[in-house]
């Protein structure tokens, strides 16, 4: 018997130590897996929020800056370099000073342009950086890398190609404190009459980058850029990627992997798609896999303290059931040999587990309520946390977002400082953080300047994303040489395509001959302009307007044609002027505009945009300001003031 109740000792005794182990393990695991699984879930609401900030910034940019660019690139004293037909060198001399002079101006005006370059197809190079002129007229001179230099010149025609980055000392030649530590080159093939044909070359500073992911960085994961043929060409931290099929293909997949330098890591990673580059995020998880490690450790010393407890109360519950077997065998033998006399015996109690299963269970739930208390704190202190979090997210993007759209905009003045023709300025007052109004302007050529002021319906971030997509297309129109009319009819049909939003934008768009001073001008339900003939006072353009442009796909527009004489003022604006309250809902309205207009007869344009946004201001006084403030005007000086 007693050999018996060993053998079930034992077989009791391996389950205990097999279910202790397999409750270990499984806790190790289950562990493990939630609190990566929980990491994840962070990393991709960080990466919600930063990758959505790429996206809306970095292709805009790129797009702007090529487009300005190619607006250079348009100049006649760019073009006649290009063709290098001179027939003495006091003329190449000459040709080369204007379009240093030139380009050099224009780079100066644009953050994110650091120099422009043209090569021609013999490898000859010239063009502009900040602190170097660059006019390589013998091939043989030319500083460019030959494979870089092949892979510009095998450019498909209008396609742009990103080559390099490439260290700023190759094109300078020397090396110094102030030199960028690497460039960007967009490179496009251009053919026309005025060049025959030669290869355009935006270098852009991958220092401009540095506010937008300084922003974005924190202390356990780097950003990388890759272009399509996934050369890296922009990166945070302190190395770049030695491997970067491993970062993109291993991206979003939610695993840890060992990078080149055999560190855990997690990368996400998103596709923009003009320019096609790959933006990957990727996180250190080494400090995770230390939290992980620890607390296996912890578990695994839990599982055994448990282990011990269970084997030495084990223990000691058999040693009493057995030693009450000795009492009762030792009875048995006494009666057996005659010995009648009673002994009492104590045989274990049922009653005493079944109490202490009652006060383990009145612990246990004591205990279950203390922590759903606990966890109920932790949690409320981690949902205010969270929203104090992205208060603080949300104030940043509308600040970045305020500077990106002041940025897309004109500002500086005079804009064309050595043309005499005209003079121009235009203000942009935002009633929120972002607005939906803007205004732009810019040379179409030589002789044509083109005029834009819209407004966008709404406000706020969706408004001012809608400006930024109809700025761009209207100038991508009328870049192209059409009238307004048909400019606004193409750009109708794009916004149309994809406008579920429902948003419209009405516009004011103009063309005007700086030679004769006539223009050719389209109204797509916008304000009526105000003319000021020289020597006379303002007066409202009232006509029949156009279709809002972003309602019907369908919409037709049409031209006006009107003429400015040397003199004469054009004065634009958007309904914020006009509509302006003041404490008691009453609106400035157009015969307070035109009063402040006419108070300054001889004013210059930035005097009279003054005086109005002045008696605006005065009008409204403490009230809060209803509507987005735009204006611009342009004093028309004629052909004979361009040639004195």
């Amino acid at each position: 018997m007693k050999q018996k109740l060993m053998s079930l000792r034992v077989r009791i005794l391996l389950p205990v130590i097999a279910m202790t182990l397999f409750v270990v393990i499984l806790l190790t695991i289950l562990f493990s897996r939630a609190f990566i699984s929980m990491i994840l879930r962070q990393q991709n609401e960080v990466n919600a929020v930063g990758f959505d900030t790429v996206i809306q910034t970095i292709p805009p940019l790129i797009r702007t800056s090529i487009s300005e660019v190619r607006h250079m690139m348009a100049d006649e004293r760019v073009a006649s370099y290009a063709r290098f037909d001179y027939d003495s060198l006091a003329e190449m001399l000459h040709g080369r000073k204007d379009c240093r002079d030139y380009l050099r101006s224009e780079i100066m005006r644009y953050d994110s342009i650091y120099g422009v370059l043209v090569m021609r197809t013999d490898g000859s190079l010239f063009g502009v950086l900040p602190d170097g002129n660059l006019f390589y007229d013998r091939p043989e001179e030319n500083p460019l890398p030959e494979d870089m230099k092949t892979q510009i010149l095998n450019a498909p025609h209008g396609q742009t190609v990103w080559a390099g980055p490439l260290e700023g000392s190759v094109i300078y030649g020397f090396e110094n404190e102030k030199m960028p530590r690497s460039l960007m080159i967009a490179a496009w093939k251009s053919v026309s009459v005025n060049y025959g044909e030669c290869y355009a070359m935006m270098l852009m500073d991958e220092a401009v980058f540095d506010g937008l992911f300084a922003a974005l960085q924190d202390e356990q994961s780097s950003w990388h850029l890759f272009t399509a043929d996934r050369t890296e060409i922009y990166h945070t931290g302190g190395n770049a990627c030695g491997n970067a099929e491993q970062l993109i293909s291993g991206s979003n997949s939610g695993t840890v992997f060992r990078d080149e330098d055999g560190l855990p890591v997690c990368t996400f990673s998103v596709k923009m798609d003009s320019p096609s580059w790959t933006v990957v995020r990727k996180v250190s998880m080494e400090s995770y896999e230390k939290v992980v490690s620890s607390v296996r450790g912890t578990v695994a010393v839990f599982g055994a303290a448990v282990l011990l407890f269970t084997l030495a109360a084990y223990l000691l519950w058999l040693k009493r059931f057995m030693r009450q077997y000795d009492s009762l065998q030792n009875g048995i033998i006494r009666i057996g040999q005659g010995d009648l006399e009673s002994e009492t015996f104590e045989p274990t109690s049922i009653a005493e587990f079944k109490q202490m299963q009652r006060e383990i269970n009145r612990t246990r739930l004591a205990l279950t309520e203390q922590m759903d208390t606990i966890r109920r704190m932790e949690r409320e202190q981690a949902e205010q946390e969270h929203r104090k979090k992205e208060q603080e997210r949300i104030a940043q993007e509308l600040s970045m977002a305020r500077e990106i759209q002041a940025n897309t905009l004109p500002s500086i003045f005079p804009p064309f400082p050595d043309r005499k023709a005209f003079s121009l300025y235009a203000s942009m007052t935002p009633a929120k953080e972002v607005g939906g109004d803007f205004y732009d302007f810019f040379l179409i050529d030589n002789d044509h300047l083109a005029l834009v002021i819209a407004d966008v319906s709404g406000k706020g971030i969706p408004a001012a994303l809608f400006m930024m997509v109809s700025k761009t297309l209207i100038q991508n129109q009328l870049m192209t040489g059409c009238d307004p009319a048909t400019a606004l009819e193409r750009v109708n049909r794009q916004l149309c395509e994809r406008n579920s939003s429902q948003m419209f934008v009405t516009v004011w768009v103009a063309v005007l001959d700086l030679i004769t001073g006539k223009a050719l001008v389209c109204n797509a339900g916008h304000e009526h302009p105000a003319v000021r003939r020289a020597g006379g006072d303002f007066e409202l353009l009232k006509y029949k307007h156009g279709i809002l442009v972003g309602i019907s796909k369908k919409a037709k527009y049409q031209n006006r044609e009107f003429e400015l004489h040397p003199g004469d003022c054009l004065f634009v604006y958007t309904d914020g002027v006009p509509e302006a309250n003041d404490g008691n809902m009453a609106m400035f309205g157009e015969e307070r505009l035109l009063a402040a207009l006419n108070a300054c007869p001889d004013g210059s344009p930035e005097e009279i945009l003054r005086k109005v946004k002045n008696a605006v201001d005065t009008f409204v006084g403490d009230a809060e300001q209803f509507d987005d403030l735009t204006m611009m005007c342009l004093q028309y000086r004629g052909a004979q003031a361009e040639n004195s």
